[in-house]
């Protein structure tokens, strides 16, 4: 006889694969037929006498056509440029976290974890407001190099975070038994260091990599005619040209270029299974070279400075009502938060209601998988893993056309078009990540026989659920919450693609102003996005007194 906890438990993983299916499975098989059928095609109004109109016409168009496969290369090229630049720029800092006692360690910790919830559209602003209200490389941001600069920027906390995780992961005393064995420093260096380094370095490239190929809102702003990138194009042709056959196969293009960077990561991973097994105990290597210390201190302040710039100057700007050729703005009003939020009067309560909504469902769908994996083992939580880098492969605008050619038709178009839904979804599935990862750093903390001991002592199965395990998961859950909430209430590509007009967000709408050359009203609402998210994120951190190792983002 079922008793009622596995009776939960299997409506629990009933609950979760059926979401699974209906928003990430049955989605992407509508996104593949619509890029060989040339038109939105649901799976769902998918008939048999359609096979025949099936055709790889498109993906020819894009192998064949310089327009189109050049944004290939151009997305490629980016992509490795920024990655490759973030992580040699975040090497200095990630090295001074982990292997010297620099001066104000924590600050430049929690600068670094605000830059998270800067995203480049406002990175891009206060660039475009420097180059307008001072002249200076007014050319230069609208190239290769601007887009470069600003994605570079918006990488950095990423990548100093991962490496940091890395570097931390070295134990002193292998150096030691290296040196007692006759080893050279090279020699420890090849033999040793690099290879325990190497599996994290090769998680921060991956992640700086994804995140990059699907940006949207940067290249939109800053990419010239010559140098378009795939997102970019792929959105320009579904919503100047309405063709649907061209944007999905490019976003195919695109899927399989990070799905083959994630499978080629994930073999090189299972081919470097260094480990050190001395516990959480070990010692870790202290750099004390003064002249060092000094210059990594001075480097690690100036980046970590960035992230107060873009509030300072976003700030001005937003309560400016001239400012060009000045330091300082010669005038200051109000009336650049009373014309935006005019325009858009329920920016606020779209973003704070849309991010929230998300926040909840995401971590509440999160806890399904981790709390499963961790009871039944390795095996569940390495799929677990594999579904979470599937995520990372879909960027913004891949989840935002996935669930556009699902549900946007005669059947479910209200999800899409009446009620927000669909940008909900979009948010939980492209941020699912984030939760998962912090519910799962929360549960390895806890002991299982605290778990036991609740099957042994607690009679009523959802009362030892509700007294002993979620209250454990309380701070794996208010960090999901956050992170999520956070993430959501910056994005571009999904919001642009499935939020409903009446549901328009603080990033959309500050996007808006800037694309039209208002860049105090654009600012203003900019602004507010970052007096809502940098005090959750630097609250969290705070109280949490969480380090790189124990981060939600390893």
């Amino acid at each position: 006889m079922i008793s009622l906890r596995q009776r939960f438990n299997l409506l629990l993983e009933s609950f979760f694969i059926f979401f699974i299916i209906l928003f990430m499975i049955l989605p992407l098989i509508s996104f593949l037929l619509t890029s060989l059928y040339g038109q939105p095609l649901s799976i769902l109004e998918f008939r048999s006498n359609l096979i025949h109109n099936l055709t790889i016409k498109y993906f020819l168009y894009i192998l064949n056509d310089p327009y189109y496969y050049d944004s290939i290369y151009h997305t490629l090229q980016l992509s490795v440029a920024v990655t490759i630049a973030s992580f040699l720029l975040a090497l200095p800092i990630s090295y001074g976290m982990s292997f010297m006692n620099i001066p104000f360690k924590k600050t430049i910790k929690s600068l670094i974890i605000s830059g998270l919830s800067i995203p480049g559209l406002i990175t891009t602003y206060t660039l475009i407001i420097i180059a307008t209200n001072f002249g200076l490389f007014e050319y230069q941001l609208y190239s290769f190099y601007g887009l470069m600069t600003v994605m570079t920027i918006s990488s950095l906390p990423f990548m100093v975070i991962y490496q940091t995780i890395a570097f931390d992961s070295i134990d002193t005393r292998l150096l030691e038994a290296a040196t007692v064995h006759g080893l050279s420093k090279l020699r420890t260096f090849r033999k040793i260091i690099l290879p325990l380094l190497m599996p994290g370095f090769a998680t921060s490239i991956l992640i700086v990599f994804l995140l990059n190929t699907g940006t949207l809102s940067v290249p939109l702003l800053l990419a010239p005619p010559n140098f378009q990138v795939i997102s970019e194009l792929a959105f320009v042709q579904l919503f100047s040209f309405y063709n649907w056959g061209i944007a999905s196969a490019l976003l195919v293009v695109l899927l399989l270029i990070n799905l083959s960077v994630i499978l080629t990561y994930m073999y090189y991973i299972k081919s470097k299974r260094y480990a050190t097994v001395t516990g959480k105990a070990f010692r870790r290597f202290r750099n004390d070279n003064k002249i060092l210390k000094v210059i990594i201190t001075v480097y690690s302040i100036l980046f970590s400075l960035f992230p107060l710039a873009e509030i300072f100057i976003i700030g001005l700007t937003s309560f400016s009502y001239k400012w060009v050729g000045t330091i300082f703005p010669t005038h200051f009003t109000l009336g650049n938060f009373y014309e935006s939020l005019g325009l858009y009067p329920n920016a606020i309560w779209s973003t704070l209601i849309l991010s929230g909504a998300a926040a909840f469902l995401g971590v509440t769908l999160s806890m399904i998988p981790t709390y499963f994996s961790w009871i039944y083992g390795l095996k569940l939580k390495k799929m677990v893993n594999v579904v979470i880098l599937l995520i990372f492969s879909m960027s913004p605008v891949i989840i935002g056309i996935l669930l556009l050619t699902m549900y946007d038709n005669s059947i479910t178009g209200w999800i899409i078009n009446s009620v927000p839904m669909g940008v909900i979804f979009g948010y939980v599935i492209g941020r699912m990540g984030y939760s998962t990862r912090a519910l799962d750093v929360t549960l390895s903390s806890i002991s299982k026989t605290l778990f036991e001991a609740e099957r042994l002592m607690v009679r009523s199965k959802f009362k030892g659920l509700g007294k002993i395990i979620i209250p454990l998961l309380i701070p794996g859950i208010v960090e999901g919450l956050v992170l999520v909430f956070v993430r959501s209430s910056i994005d571009y590509g999904t919001t642009i693609m499935l939020a409903p007009i009446q549901w328009t967000t603080l990033t959309l709408a500050s996007f808006a102003f800037l694309t039209t050359g208002e860049l105090s009203q654009g600012s203003a609402l900019a602004f507010i996005i970052i007096i809502i998210n940098i005090p959750i994120m630097l609250f969290l951190y705070s109280k949490r007194n969480i380090n790189f190792r124990d981060s939600t983002l390893a």
